[in-house]
């Protein structure tokens, strides 16, 4: 589990979103409203097809109006890896936020975490991003 993952708040324009990714080396942001609870995650591939035609399109969309209406899974610090994977499998999502007990972002897991733990591990995070490979290695 990653205990700080990257964040955005719902109100934050689509660039902002864009920009934070872009910053932090991550797939993830966790959406959340004024109270630390988490309304969705956006992930990079969302966003780029979602990008909003115009030059101005991406500083006007909410990020909030790019998860309304998708499920909203969710963890507890508690849940067994069965647990999440059964809710990440049931919510067809690569990354779900881990919530406290009143309901505020304590992580966020994803599908590099489980497949860490799957392998003994441990929760380790996913590797980190490196340059294209090369034709040999594909």
């Amino acid at each position: 589990m990653t205990r700080s993952p990257a964040t955005v708040q719902q109100n934050a324009s689509l660039w902002t979103a864009w920009d934070l990714l872009q910053a932090t080396g991550t797939r993830h942001l966790v959406v959340v409203d004024d109270r630390r609870r988490p309304v969705g995650v956006l992930d990079d591939r969302t966003i780029a097809l979602e990008w909003p035609p115009g030059p101005l399109g991406a500083h006007r969309t909410p990020v909030h109006a790019l998860v309304r209406g998708r499920t909203r899974p969710r963890v507890r610090g508690a849940d067994d890896a069965a647990t999440v994977a059964r809710t990440m499998l049931g919510a067809g999502a690569d990354a779900v936020p881990v919530v406290d007990h009143d309901g505020r972002l304590a992580g966020l897991v994803t599908l590099w975490h489980l497949a860490g733990l799957a392998t003994s591990d441990g929760w380790g995070g996913p590797p980190m991003r490196s340059p294209a490979r090369s034709g040999a290695e594909r």
